[in-house]
C-alpha cells in the first residue's frame, strides 16, 4: 500500500530534507510551503498523515491544525506537529492541553521521525517489521491515539 504525508513547512531546505528522511517506494511526500497551500492540498490529496510547522510566518501551524481538524474527513488522520522550540517549559505547555496525535522537535534525525512515522500509520515501513522504541527521542506523544 502506498502512503501519502502532507508536510507542512515554510522553510524550503526542511522540506528537502524530510523529502530525503522519506524518500520510500510506500510513500508520496506532498509539501506545502504555506497554510493556505497546505489546507489546499490536504483538501486534494486526502492524505493518510500529516506533519505541521509550528511557526511560520503566514499562520501558524496551530491554526492550519484547527482548521483541518474542524473538516469532518480529517478527524481521523494522524497530525505529527514540528517545532524548533527547544524550551522545555515553552514545549511543555503549549502541547500539553492539544489533541495532537504527536509532536517532533527541530532538529531531527532520520530514526525518530521515521518511527513516528509508522507508529502514526501503524505500519513498518523503513524498519522491516523490526521492533519500534516505544517513545523515540525528541518525539512525544501528548495523547494516546483513539481508534
Amino acid at each position: 500500500m502506498s502512503y501519502t504525508i502532507l508536510y507542512v513547512e515554510d522553510e524550503p531546505a526542511i522540506i528537502e530534507l524530510v523529502h530525503d528522511i522519506l524518500e520510500h517506494k510506500d510513500i508520496q511526500l506532498v509539501s506545502a510551503c504555506s497554510a493556505a497551500e497546505g489546507i489546499q492540498k490536504a483538501r486534494e490529496t486526502k492524505p493518510h498523515l500529516m506533519m505541521l510547522d509550528v511557526l511560520m510566518p503566514d499562520r501558524s501551524g496551530w491554526s492550519i491544525y484547527n482548521e483541518v481538524r474542524s473538516d469532518p474527513a480529517f478527524k481521523d488522520v494522524p497530525i505529527i506537529m514540528l517545532t524548533g522550540q527547544l524550551h522545555r517549559y515553552r514545549i511543555m505547555k503549549e502541547f500539553s492541553h492539544s489533541a495532537i496525535d504527536a509532536y517532533i522537535t527541530k532538529p531531527f534525525d532520520v530514526n525518530t521521525v521515521r518511527q513516528e512515522i509508522e507508529k502514526m500509520l501503524g505500519v513498518p515501513i523503513w524498519s522491516d517489521g523490526k521492533k519500534q522504541s516505544a517513545q523515540p527521542k525528541n518525539s512525544r506523544s501528548p495523547k494516546s491515539r483513539k481508534k
